[in-house]
């Protein structure tokens, strides 16, 4: 008698558990900093996120800091994350965020074009980077890292 209740049982809780999986974590924007997301081996923590520039208009920001949790060396790709818009708009990351100030070694010289390179990390390493973005940023926005949805950013 309790093998024919708990089939019935079972068969309704396992495919409730497997979907809970799928959903994206929901993370308020006031506590991105403290959440890092696992994509692979990398661990990614968004640092700070500018929705826009000056006074809500032009494009945003974003500072993350990746971390290397492999025992080998791990490869981080700036261009692979992205943010998807409430409107399914996508913003990319498009550009390392340059320095205005003109006693950095090397110089700076605004007739360099910046582009993205991909970062080697060191076991156990991480780095903090800080990217220009594509366009403005509106929550909620989903935030994907090499096809994988790491995270639904809300207010």
């Amino acid at each position: 008698m309790r093998r024919l209740l708990l089939i019935p049982i079972l068969s309704l809780i396992i495919p409730l558990y497997v979907s809970a999986d799928d959903q994206p974590q929901h993370v308020s924007l006031t506590k991105l900093e403290k959440t890092p997301f696992a994509a692979g081996a990398l661990k990614i923590r968004v640092a700070k996120l500018s929705r826009s520039s000056v006074l809500g208009h032009g494009r945003g920001h974003i500072e993350v800091e990746v971390g290397n949790t492999a025992a080998s060396p791990e490869t981080f790709y700036p261009q692979r994350l992205t943010l998807v818009n409430r409107d399914n708009i996508q913003v990319n990351v498009v550009a390392p965020r340059r320095s205005y100030y003109y006693r950095t070694a090397p110089p700076y010289d605004p007739r360099m074009p910046a582009t993205l390179l991909e970062i080697r990390i060191t076991p156990g390493a991480r780095i903090k980077e800080v990217y220009s973005l594509s366009g403005k940023v509106q929550l909620p926005a989903r935030l994907f890292y090499d096809d994988k949805l790491l995270a639904e950013i809300v207010e």
